[in-house]
């Protein structure tokens, strides 16, 4: 009797154990066929994109990269970007919680534990405020820190004859030390890194160009192959030598030819010289201050027919990718990001050899400057052609590969072991002002 109700009993819940669990044993095993959305889905690792300048509010380049990236990997199988905005200085972020729907913001230091606590990997764009990256570090030790470095602020203040903007450049070792990758962006920035010494730290310095979708691969927005018109469009510092249009011009004595200087800004930056400028070829140097209105872009693009890419230092160029892809005549620099771009087609651009004397860069520059004069325009149009094709080596599915390779491959290592100091290159700053780097014994 005992033995008939004991079964009775394990029959029972035997029974009812299929009854309720069946549907979730049926589901489990039927999962990867019924549900693989929500299994990607949950699989997906969340990077983390730090930046302080996203659009609407642009500093400079950043911006474009942050866009490129985020376009990139949207839609990818395996990692979700998550933009993640430092809003220590740009309170104002309406615009930009409209825009973005996924964005993150981290508006004071507080922020960080709840903003980073599913992030899997950081990729870090930060050039203020980065105590940020070491406080990202300490409260999450296990998110691997990638950082890309869009210039390097040193080699930045020792182009721009020193700047109350970039004084403070030993600051960016903190984000060096406190990284597990830095990804530098041309293989001239790789060199400039080394030569000065940040390999003491123990972040991988990878390089990785910065990508670059081509808007006008089938169709034609220029046309303007016979104009001796000149121009040259972005930030006017010293680095960049936006003068070398102008007086390049004028040493040649080309009085018929209009210059179009774009991107003097009169709000940052003292522009008495550009004043003065302004009065001394008051009859050829047409300057349009800096703004972001397309419009007065493609006005500009209109009215030129060679654009320059100027300067001792420029890590990437953006602008002569813009350049080639709307198959514009250039003259570009042989040194950094730019011989880089063009290695390819070197033949169908105009170089000129810089030299950090001025007088010496300006003969150089119009020795360019007078092949181009000597070039017929329908020469001149199929050079532009054949440049177009460098940017093949810069477009998103082929630089996605490499940011691949490095997202799989990413390891944490213990930071808080080492033993590098904070503040060991505050001496470093002396060689800003001509003197020798001081090493300690």
């Amino acid at each position: 009797m005992y033995s008939l109700a004991l079964n009775s009993l394990l029959l029972a819940t035997t029974a009812f154990a299929l009854y309720k669990f069946t549907p979730f044993i049926i589901n489990l095993l039927t999962y990867p066929y019924n549900n693989v959305n929500k299994l990607t889905i949950k699989n997906k690792k969340k990077i983390g994109l730090l930046t302080n300048e996203i659009p609407p509010i642009i500093y400079g380049g950043v911006s474009t990269w942050i866009l490129n990236f985020m376009d990139m990997f949207k839609n990818d199988d395996n990692y979700e970007v998550i933009p993640i905005f430092l809003a220590y200085y740009d309170k104002d972020i309406t615009e930009i919680l409209k825009k973005y729907p996924n964005i993150r913001i981290v508006y004071n230091a507080n922020d960080i534990i709840h903003v980073f606590s599913d992030i899997d990997i950081c990729v870090n764009n930060l050039w203020i405020a980065l105590d940020t990256i070491k406080q990202i570090v300490t409260l999450y030790p296990q998110i691997p820190m990638i950082s890309v470095c869009h210039s390097l602020i040193k080699m930045e203040h020792l182009t721009n004859l020193g700047s109350c903007y970039t004084n403070n450049f030993f600051d960016q070792e903190i984000t060096f030390q406190y990284s597990d990758i830095v990804i530098l962006i041309s293989k001239a920035e790789k060199k400039y890194y080394e030569k000065f010494g940040y390999t003491k730290y123990k972040a991988i310095p990878v390089v990785i160009y910065n990508s670059f979708t081509p808007k006008f691969d089938i169709k034609d927005v220029f046309d303007n192959y016979s104009c001796d018109n000149i121009g040259y469009i972005g930030r006017h510092v010293p680095r960049k030598r936006p003068e070398l249009a102008i007086l390049g011009v004028n040493k040649i004595e080309r009085s018929d030819v209009k210059v179009y200087n774009m991107g003097v800004d009169y709000d940052r930056y003292e522009n008495e010289y550009w004043d003065k400028l302004q009065k001394q070829y008051e009859n050829q140097l047409n300057i349009i201050p800096f703004t972001s209105d397309k419009n007065v872009k493609e006005d500009y693009y209109k009215k030129i027919g060679v654009n320059c890419c100027t300067g001792i230092y420029e890590p990437f160029g953006y602008t002569l990718c813009e350049v080639l892809d709307r198959r514009i005549p250039v003259i570009v620099q042989n040194i950094d990001g730019p011989s880089e771009i063009v290695e390819k087609v070197k033949d169908n651009v105009y170089m000129y050899d810089v030299d950090e004397d001025l007088d010496n860069d300006i003969n150089n520059f119009t020795t360019a400057l007078t092949d181009f004069y000597n070039t017929s325009p329908e020469q001149r149009k199929e050079n532009s052609e054949k440049a177009r094709m460098a940017l093949d080596d810069f477009r998103p599915a082929k630089i996605k590969d490499d940011w691949i390779e490095v997202l799989k491959n990413v390891k944490s290592r213990n930071k808080s072991s080492e033993t590098v100091e904070d503040n060991v290159n505050i001496i470093s700053s002396i060689i800003s002002y001509g003197y020798k780097l001081i090493k300690k014994d």
